[in-house]
């Protein structure tokens, strides 16, 4: 049970906020517009105590099989589908067995900002961190600058974990970083030293998008090292789970795996203490509720973006056109929204006075790539919050 929001927590809040931008391809669309969702997938519960027999009858009532089961919420599954059935009817048919919890589409999941690499040298450039200015982050720092005792999770598009600024803040799984095939923490992945690629279903967690090491730069670039940028915690331990592919797309099931994931490295003795999901999309899915929810059983905060607005880039109230998984009510989760360099809340950002959380700037000058990122119009509110997270954990 969670106790104490941790410095490294507050760190990833200010993540979140700077990833929301109004211009971007990922912005959140309407909630009236259907949502995008794998054509041939389902993911099915099943209540506790069915018997393989029951579910093998359900999967053959729609011509299904079975694609994957998760570990952490229990009898949790992926169906895929055949041409002729539609996901409609997939669902209409398990919920008609008394034996299934609920049936819901997989849903297409975006990133809630897209960074643009420019052309700055990556020279030291902590004068350039107005948003670390704004929350006072060198007051904070007096106090602690992180630990590297405390992990935090990062589920995006990956992380270059060979990056000068942050290769010293990488997480290591011990036994796995010898490439020999073997599984050797019995974790279910072979090789997992840094964390896991869904999206590829490898044990490379490579970023090849820029956002998840735009991310993991704000969260935890090594600080007081006379190189680049410094990240809201100067020491952390950065563990990655890629479920986005290089076009920013994804879907529940990922991040489902990747939660999956998360828990069971988290049950098995690594301290993660918070999750960064910058993203979002598709109904309020049941399924991934559930698995956030078994975070929180954990003791793991998932900090999360407040949206980027309606398709006009206006923001709108997540109380009353919610965007997911931000809306979930769930206490181990902070949405986070973002703010203009006056404390005001940037016009395109969400928000919502039961579902919005906290808010955080809306530029941040971060390293992936080894390059120097700027994105302007991102809110990165989350990393901020990580900071707390470190220094209570």
């Amino acid at each position: 049970m969670i106790k104490r929001i941790n410095f490294t927590i507050l760190l990833l809040f200010a993540l979140l906020a700077l990833d929301t931008r109004s211009d971007s391809q990922y912005a959140a669309q309407p909630q009236a517009q259907p949502s995008e969702h794998i054509a041939d997938e389902v993911i099915v519960r099943f209540r506790d105590g069915v018997d393989e027999s029951q579910k093998d009858l359900a999967r053959f009532r729609v011509l299904g099989s079975r694609k994957k089961v998760f570990k952490t919420v229990r009898g949790l599954e992926v169906i895929k589908l055949p041409r002729n059935v539609s996901v409609q009817d997939a669902i209409d048919l398990y919920e008609q067995d008394p034996n299934v919890l609920y049936a819901e589409p997989n849903y297409i999941l975006r990133l809630t900002a897209k960074p643009e690499l420019t052309a700055t040298p990556n020279d030291p450039s902590f004068g350039s961190l107005w948003g670390l200015t704004k929350i006072n982050a060198t007051t904070a720092w007096n106090n602690t600058t992180g630990s590297n005792n405390v992990v935090v999770a990062i589920l995006d598009t990956g992380t270059d974990y060979n990056h000068v600024d942050l290769a010293a803040n990488i997480f290591n799984n011990p036994g796995e970083c010898t490439a020999d095939g073997v599984d050797n923490d019995g974790n279910g992945y072979i090789d997992d030293c840094h964390g896991i690629n869904v999206a590829y279903g490898t044990s490379d967690p490579m970023d090849d998008n820029d956002h998840g090491t735009h991310v993991a730069g704000t969260v935890g670039a090594v600080g007081n090292n006379g190189i680049g940028v410094v990240g809201v915690n100067w020491n952390v331990k950065i563990l990655t789970c890629k479920f986005f592919d290089a076009s920013g797309s994804a879907t529940t099931e990922g991040a489902i795996e990747c939660l999956d994931y998360v828990k069971t490295m988290k049950d098995r003795g690594v301290n993660i203490v918070a999750t960064s999901n910058s993203w979002g999309g598709g109904d309020n899915s049941q399924a991934l509720y559930d698995a956030i929810d078994a975070q929180r059983q954990s003791g793991i905060l998932f900090i999360t973006a407040a949206g980027n607005g309606n398709f006009f880039g206006v923001g709108q109230n997540n109380d009353t056109a919610p965007f997911y998984p931000c809306t979930y009510y769930l206490p181990n989760i902070i949405c986070v929204a973002a703010t203009t360099s006056t404390d005001g809340r940037a016009s395109f950002s969400n928000y919502g006075k039961r579902t919005v959380h906290v808010g955080a700037p809306v530029m941040i000058f971060s390293a992936p790539s080894r390059e120097t990122l700027t994105d302007r119009r991102a809110a990165l509110p989350w990393p901020l919050l990580m900071l707390v997270v470190s220094r209570h954990c």
